[in-house]
């Protein structure tokens, strides 16, 4: 038996661009929801074990949230990385049809099922929680799957990049139905606080993730670092983004992907 070890993957699921992903319209069945995200492995070969992914449900509630989810692998080549897949909330361009030139970069794929009992748990109340491999026919596609990577193109020696990249299989929204509870000028109040309202907070944002208003392509600075039910803190103060009243907020790292391997 090999040695085991996993790595987290937190996408960013605006990558500067709220209109992509602006928590109103749906992202579409075969529509990108996050874009190569790059994450350190050993160097060598692993074999994928399993998957764990967490996902917010809309606005805050988890009904009709769960949605089947594509997910793609790949690798460097001589340095080079990935082509990305095209804009968030569109159909892949170009790096993925009437070209070849995203294919051999390719080391995997994995399709999450959005089916309670298949892919899915289905009592949690707060967010959609995927399993894989799971115990329905759906989560078999991909499987358990020997990765490698171009060894040392990780951030640290003896480590290469992995890449992950999601594909919705149907449509939802990534809103949060979390707004500003009062106006915010940056450059008067430069704080670290961001007071909400309407939906708990808790139910939509963790420590780490990176907000956006939801018509400002600028996050707001810093990352959080305390979620309360009306209370968002966050890492650096803010200077620089204004915050109108009942501006919604949304979370640009909705999901939260564990993946586990045995090299």
């Amino acid at each position: 038996m090999g040695k085991f070890f996993s790595v987290n993957v937190n996408p960013d699921c605006i990558n500067g661009t709220v209109a992509n992903n602006n928590g109103t319209d749906d992202v579409a069945n075969g529509d990108i929801v996050f874009d190569w995200t790059a994450v350190d492995v050993p160097n060598g070969s692993s074999l994928l074990r399993s998957i764990i992914a967490v996902a917010n449900g809309e606005d805050g509630a988890v009904a009709n949230s769960a949605i089947d989810l594509e997910l793609l692998f790949a690798k460097s080549i001589d340095g080079v990385a990935p082509p990305s897949l095209g804009a968030i909330n569109a159909a892949p361009g170009a790096a993925m049809s009437g070209t070849n030139s995203w294919s051999n970069h390719l080391v995997g794929a994995f399709r999450l099922e959005g089916v309670a009992g298949d892919g899915t748990l289905g009592k949690i109340p707060t967010r959609v929680v995927y399993t894989a491999p799971g115990n329905g026919a759906d989560t078999d596609l991909g499987g358990p799957t020997v990765m490698d990577t171009e060894p040392n193109t990780g951030t640290t020696k003896g480590f290469g990049k992995l890449y992950v990249a999601g594909i919705h299989v149907t449509g939802r929204n990534y809103g949060t139905g979390v707004v500003a509870n009062g106006a915010v000028d940056a450059s008067s109040a430069q704080s670290t606080t961001v007071t909400v309202k309407t939906v708990d907070a808790r139910k939509l944002f963790s420590i780490g993730d990176q907000v956006y208003v939801h018509d400002l392509d600028t996050p707001i600075p810093g990352t959080l670092t305390k979620v309360e039910a009306t209370t968002l803190t966050f890492s650096e103060a803010n200077t620089t983004v204004d915050i109108a009243d009942e501006d919604e907020l949304l979370n640009a790292n909705p999901y939260k992907i564990k993946l586990g391997f045995e090299q």
